[in-house]
């Protein structure tokens, strides 16, 4: 192979690596686009409705919709496995003050579900609020891995005896496997 075909065979393995690194630019660019979009429907030529679907319904009809909107107590638990995940991560990586604030929010939340279902009140006080949360929270507040882990297992546990306890055994808490969110500790 002469001199002149090496550099072309490298131009042009340097020209698809460009291409490629280019290529999976876009698509990171295009995803992170994607999750920040929001879609709204409706027509440049559409005047927009103040107050959308909520505007549309009689004043005696809002409160039941509100309720739909809000779905039982199943929201509730979509946003306390969230910020459970979150938690068990921060923790295990040291970020103790991303960890802290996923506790916090991660009561917030709970407490705002139980505002709208009462009725689970007694079982997730006992159990999780007065119970193991604030063990969980002690750890934390001590930064002490091993001792959050420890304490993580007493609230997996805590969640499975809550759900068993509101007749959803079949509702049992692992430790989180998969990170959801992208956070670092530096």
């Amino acid at each position: 192979m002469t001199g002149i075909d090496s550099r072309i065979r490298s131009a042009l393995l340097v020209a698809v690596a460009v291409a490629l690194v280019g290529l999976g630019g876009a698509a990171g660019w295009e995803a992170a686009r994607a999750q920040t979009h929001t879609h709204m429907h409706m027509h440049s030529d559409e005047p927009a409705e103040k107050g959308g679907w909520y505007v549309g319904l009689a004043p005696d009809a809002r409160p039941a919709a509100i309720e739909r909107q809000f779905r039982g107590f199943e929201t509730t638990m979509a946003e306390v496995a969230y910020r459970y995940t979150e938690m068990y991560f921060g923790g295990v990586d040291g970020n103790w003050d991303y960890a802290a604030h996923m506790a916090s929010t991660l009561r917030e939340a709970l407490n705002a579900g139980l505002e709208r279902r009462p009725q689970y009140r007694k079982n997730a006080d006992t159990i999780l609020l007065k119970g193991a949360l604030p063990q969980v929270v002690e750890a934390i507040k001590a930064k002490d891995v091993a001792l959050f882990k420890q304490r993580i297992e007493t609230l997996r546990a805590a969640c499975t005896s809550c759900h068993t306890a509101e007749a959803h055994p079949f509702i049992k808490i692992g430790v989180p496997t998969v990170r959801r969110n992208p956070v670092v500790t530096n």
